[in-house]
């Protein structure tokens, strides 16, 4: 069991870790815990470890800097042996997965550090398993954090200074880049000559651009982008499905919906009818008549006169 002794240590003396991930404190967030430190103190003591004459923080950074805003001059502190950069990452990780949500971007800045010296430590690069085990994180944030690992540079700088605004005013978000990274991978595994063509940064710059004029309104339309990328899945007209990507993917009025609607949009309707007819006839075949109540009874025979309906069209 790892050695600590609860010293108060003045404020001054402390260093923020240069492994923490988090690197966005935003002030009303900060807010609540400062007035609690304000009113009571602060209550569960931080942790830290020695290098030289200073302390280097492991836990309890927002409450190493209300401290200071408050011009406390010290702070309770537990003291532990220092840690291996392996050991003090990780610390920095399981710490956040019991606590409070960072921002992804925070998590992925880090996370080829957290690969690299596992890497080094188990002789091969780590799995996503291993990574979740190591790291305290699910296997959905870590696969969430490699599309932005992975974006161009002046995108991670685009993120980083949306994050430094409150919430409520960010646009260009850590989700709406997953979700549009997302697509694009789909689009590059099932048709990558639409990629090679037009090239994936201009595509990027495209669709953020239409995403800041209003012809993109939501980031969760790019699950249909994915959809138009998959036509084969429900046998649509894939050269259709292809130039209506490269239409949405130019300097024009196109959206997602309109892109979607005019290629794969009928072909993904007519699938959905099909599971849900299937659906219905196998749970009507488990029923009885007499076992219907008067509501039931009167949906099925709107149910059979639609049918009549579409059936005698034909």
């Amino acid at each position: 069991m790892m050695e600590q002794n609860l010293n108060d240590l003045s404020v001054d003396l402390i260093d923020r870790n240069p492994e923490n991930p988090r690197i966005i404190f935003r002030p009303q967030e900060m807010s609540g815990l400062l007035e609690s430190i304000r009113k009571h103190g602060v209550q569960v003591p931080i942790s830290v470890y020695k290098v030289g004459r200073r302390y280097v923080l492991i836990d309890g950074e927002r409450r190493w800097r209300c401290s200071i805003k408050l011009n406390r001059k010290t702070i309770p502190a537990l003291i532990q042996p220092p840690p291996d950069p392996l050991t003090n990452l990780l610390l920095m990780f399981n710490i956040h997965a019991l606590r409070e949500q960072w921002d992804l971007f925070t998590i992925a800045a880090k996370l080829p550090r957290v690969i690299d010296l596992l890497t080094k430590r188990i002789g091969k690069p780590p799995v996503e398993r291993e990574i979740s085990e190591e790291t305290g994180l699910n296997l959905a944030i870590i696969r969430r954090c490699k599309l932005l690992i992975d974006l161009p540079e002046k995108h991670k700088d685009t993120i980083l200074r949306e994050l430094r605004k409150p919430k409520a005013q960010q646009k260009l978000t850590e989700d709406f880049y997953i979700e549009m990274e997302r697509s694009l991978k789909t689009v590059e595994r099932n048709m990558p000559e639409v990629v090679a063509d037009l090239g994936k940064e201009k595509i990027r710059e495209c669709l953020i651009a239409k995403y800041k004029n209003g012809t993109i309104t939501n980031r969760v339309d790019f699950r249909q982008v994915a959809k138009i990328a998959r036509a084969d899945r429900v046998a649509a007209d894939r050269d259709k499905a292809a130039a209506a990507l490269v239409r949405l993917f130019s300097d024009n009025d196109v959206s997602i919906e309109k892109a979607y609607s005019d290629s794969v949009g009928s072909a993904y309707q007519e699938r959905d009818v099909l599971t849900s007819i299937a659906s219905l006839a196998r749970q009507l075949q488990a029923l009885e008549v007499e076992e219907l109540d008067a509501e039931t009874l009167g949906a099925l025979r709107e149910l059979r006169d639609d049918l009549d309906r579409l059936l005698g069209a034909q």
